[in-house]
């Protein structure tokens, strides 16, 4: 190679990388892959946790459609083996209008109670009562 002048370079012969550059090179990929292993781990812990609350909120669900269901004047089979929540009549609602025929539906509230944290869901449910015809 010539420079403007005329005058011949010598090129340098590089044949690898200093010591110094190989370590900066590996410090920035176990920077890099430190990241994205911390951020796998998290990303599986927050799944399991999301997985954990969808079953708890599910089995909450079946116990509350059960509930809506459940009549202690007829007969339903329950299906759900957690023992978990517990289902409990509280009362029969009173009725605001006056009736002058008997009526065989009525609002009855409920609580579904959770063994394990205590929480309480309270709901309504229509009944159907076995009222002479």
């Amino acid at each position: 190679m010539r420079t403007r002048h005329g005058a011949l370079l010598k090129t340098a012969n590089h044949r690898g990388f200093t010591l110094l550059e190989v370590m900066v090179a590996l410090t920035i990929t176990s920077l890099v892959l430190g990241g994205l292993f911390s951020l796998a781990a998290g990303s599986k812990q927050l799944a399991v946790r999301t997985q954990t609350t969808l079953q708890e909120t599910m089995a909450a669900r079946a116990h509350i459609n059960f509930a809506l269901l459940d009549n202690e004047y007829r007969d339903i089979e329950p299906i759900i083996d957690n023992d978990r929540y517990q289902s409990e009549a509280v009362e029969i609602l009173p009725d605001v209008l006056r009736r002058t025929s008997p009526m065989n539906d009525l609002l009855q509230s409920f609580q579904i109670i959770d063994s394990e944290t205590e929480e309480v869901i309270e709901g309504v449910r229509w009944i159907r009562l076995d009222l002479p015809q």
